[in-house]
């Protein structure tokens, strides 16, 4: 019987779903947030059946990241795999947090640009850099329908950070090179997690640790709200590990969506939302491993450079702006065909720009695995996407778009 390894292999490490699943989960994060943004409405998708498809869009997003990044981390040295990564993400994370800091917020601010300058929140804007998340900025888009946030998308990026940290520590550990072990230290911090949400006890007080600055790191990296995301990451890292022991079928494909789906439904009204997790985590990964490798043709013009990191780095900061300018524009479908236009120039922009140039510096560091130590070769399309907290759905490092292994 085929495996998902086995397909990986036949396709020479390329998922071309996972190119569409990038743009098309980028694409629904725009959605979700003109419905927010425009309206200022938290509860649009709170119904059945869109409350589950709504919540599995963030999970989705760690999950590609898990399946992606495994790949790399497997081949890379700890000091590769961080320079990898950081280089990936932080530029563009930065571009971001400095145009809205010195061209959008002085733009929209209500506040005197001497005020605006010397308030506290102008400063503290700059620590998202380092995943210590503020949404705010003096006087920004304080009288939007939903008000005073200028990048909601943000709140995943400690969590994305806590992935890489996790992954981090597998490369130290050596387990990424023994699944078996690797599967039972995952399984041990996602029973921890799980425990955490059930029983709601703090990680530092759990291991006697306790001062403001740990409680500060702690609030930003480690969340009951959040922790899931942590969770799906080592289901899709898993998944890469055991790629080629689990099949890879069609009827097992259907199965698993006629679970989802019944799920969208609230057929599995009965299982408690925690034990949901542990059940249906696998089942969504695999819907999505199972997609990543099908023969899915690039879209018209997103098949031009990997966007869907700027899609989200952008896309909330604009819809923002939109809204701002044209405080009319409140039908939340005229504003995400709006905001895709704005988002998508942005991204080209971003990637043509700064990511894509800035990649290539990679060439002057040794960013490819050891000789004699290259393994199997691993899928290229990732996942850089958080989404907005109110919605509890994601954001999510995507990387991706060609074909070299050596890029993870």
């Amino acid at each position: 019987m085929r495996t998902i390894g086995s397909v990986l292999d036949e396709r020479k490490g390329v998922g071309p779903g996972f190119d569409f699943l990038r743009i098309a989960l980028a694409l629904s994060v725009l959605c979700t947030h003109s419905f927010l943004i425009a309206q200022g409405e938290r509860d649009q998708f709170g119904a059945a059946p869109f409350r589950l498809l709504h919540a599995s869009i963030l999970p989705l997003f760690f999950a590609l990241s898990g399946f992606l990044i495994s790949g790399s981390a497997q081949r890379l040295s700890l000091n590769n795999f961080l320079l990898n990564r950081s280089i990936r993400i932080v530029p563009a994370l930065m571009v971001d947090i400095v145009i809205a800091a010195l061209i959008l917020g002085p733009i929209f601010t209500d506040l005197s640009l001497g005020a605006y300058f010397s308030a506290y929140g102008f400063r503290a804007y700059f620590s998202n850099i380092f995943g210590l998340i503020h949404f705010t900025l003096p006087g920004v888009f304080d009288t939007n329908p939903f008000p005073s946030t200028v990048n909601g998308s943000l709140w995943t990026v400690p969590f994305e950070i806590g992935c890489y940290a996790l992954m981090s520590a597998y490369i130290c550990l050596g387990v990424l090179k023994r699944p078996f072990i690797c599967l039972c230290v995952s399984l041990a911090v996602a029973l921890y997690i799980w425990a955490d949400s059930v029983a709601d006890f703090q990680l530092m007080k759990t291991i006697g640790l306790s001062s403001h600055i740990v409680s500060t790191m702690t609030a930003h990296y480690w969340s009951v709200q959040g922790n899931e995301l942590y969770v799906y990451f080592l289901i899709g890292s898993m998944f890469y590990l055991f790629r080629h022991v689990i099949p890879y079928h069609g009827a097992i494909f259907c199965v698993f969506l006629v679970c989802f789906l019944a799920g969208a439904f609230d057929a599995w009204w009965f299982i408690p939302p925690s034990v949901q997790t542990m059940i249906f985590g696998p089942i969504l990964v695999y819907l999505l491993a199972f997609i990543g490798l099908m023969p899915v043709p690039k879209l018209p013009l997103y098949g031009r450079g990997d966007y869907s990191y700027g899609i989200y780095l952008y896309g909330y900061p604009l819809q923002q702006a939109l809204v701002k300018l044209f405080p009319s524009l409140t039908s939340p479908w005229l504003h995400m065909a709006c905001s895709v236009m704005l988002a998508t120039g942005a991204a080209m922009l971003s990637w043509h720009c700064i990511e894509r140039p800035i990649l290539k510096v990679r060439k002057t560091f040794s960013f490819t695995a050891r000789k004699g130590d290259q393994g199997a070769a691993a899928p290229v399309a990732i996942t850089w996407l958080p989404l907005d907290r109110s919605f509890r759905i994601l954001p999510f490092d995507l990387e991706g778009g060609s074909r070299a292994p050596s890029r993870w």
